[in-house]
């Protein structure tokens, strides 16, 4: 299937993911077309416009629904508008199955990629997202634990395909020695799971936590955690600069990346890492390590011991860290770019369209 033409749809603010694909597929050559929900809110029922009745209402599907009709019916026109025979859906966020099914009837093929999982417990699961994702042609999601058990749940392609590097995003930080500040840095979103663990963490080594202000507020006062936390967030090439200037940067799994008891899946923290330039030091999982093998390109622990004693470790072995590094980054701009992603995308829906057209 030769696509000329995609509408990427999702959140274009600058540090989005949106924005990645979007560099990625002009790259390539493919002509891009932006639908961006935060612009389109207007369309949206009161419902959703207000924070908390979006939070009381995540699992009923009905109530949401009668929300969003009029948001689903600008998004099939703007589609339709665009010219562009293949949508890329990001989170899927606010549209309906009955959506994706017209615009297939008209000849568009529909792509879904889902950042988060999509099954309740998890807090980020929403009513709709897997009756929409049954409507796709294709189904993309972070980790082969989730890629099953979409299929079992009626969702007819579902793929494991990870996230990747956009070195516009998190430039490599080569003009900087690795590891120039002797420690350990923190750079995410505040939850309970992650402030208790560094809270552990921060008796025992050097740490710095970047992250948004639940960092100041809902940490326990006077507490480590909250005297570690830097006072700010730090994004893109700011963000690259501490992962690179730090010694280890950690990545901290949450919940919703504990599958069925176990931790599994390769987000965006695995990939830009190396990217910048920076050691990484994550949560031991499924998807991760078999990219990045243990010892060779990545560092894991199970726990906050295990995870103390390869901070120990690496701190004190400054030429090891640096090979790991710079072998990281190798595999990463060597083979798992979001041109490189774009790439597989295109490729798996010639192969979809020709298994249809057999």
């Amino acid at each position: 299937m030769s696509v000329d033409s995609i509408l990427l749809a999702g959140r274009f603010n600058a540090s989005a993911l949106e924005q990645s694909f979007k560099r990625a597929f002009d790259a390539i050559g493919v002509q891009t077309h932006c639908f961006d929900f935060r612009a389109s809110r207007t369309e949206l029922g009161w419902l959703l416009r207000n924070r908390w009745t979006h939070r009381l209402t995540i699992r009923s599907g009905r109530i949401r629904e009668k929300s969003f009709r009029a948001f689903s019916r600008l998004f099939e026109e703007s589609v339709l508008r665009s010219g562009a025979r293949v949508v890329f859906i990001v989170s899927l966020e606010f549209v309906l199955p009955e959506t994706l099914r017209n615009l297939r009837r008209q000849g568009v093929r529909v792509v879904f990629f889902y950042p988060d999982n999509p099954f309740q417990p998890a807090p980020t699961a929403r009513p709709e997202t897997i009756p929409a994702a049954q409507e796709s042609d294709l189904c993309l999601i972070y980790s082969e634990v989730l890629a099953h058990k979409l299929k079992d749940a009626g969702v007819p392609n579902p793929v494991f395909l990870p996230f990747g590097w956009d070195p516009e995003a998190f430039p490599y930080q080569n003009d900087q020695p690795q590891g120039s500040w002797p420690g350990v840095v923190f750079i995410g979103t505040w939850d309970r799971h992650r402030e208790r663990f560094l809270e552990k963490l921060a008796r025992h080594v050097p740490l710095r936590i970047y992250g948004e202000g639940y960092w100041g507020t809902r940490t326990i006062p006077f507490s480590r955690a909250r005297r570690c936390w830097q006072g700010r967030p730090l994004y893109l090439g700011d963000a690259a600069r501490a992962m690179r200037q730090s010694a280890v940067c950690l990545n901290i799994l949450r919940p919703q990346h504990i599958i069925d008891g176990v931790p599994d899946g390769l987000i965006m923290r695995h990939l830009e890492v190396p990217g910048a330039g920076g050691f990484l030091l994550s949560t031991r999982g499924g998807g991760a390590t078999t990219i990045f093998p243990e010892g060779e390109t990545a560092e894991y622990y199970s726990g906050v011991d295990e995870c103390i004693e390869k901070i120990d470790k690496y701190l004190t072995n400054e030429s090891g860290r640096r090979e790991l590094v710079e072998r990281a980054h190798a595999a990463v701009a060597s083979h798992h770019t979001y041109i490189d992603r774009v790439q597989q995308i295109l490729r798996l829906l010639d192969k979809r369209q020709g298994k249809a057209s057999a």
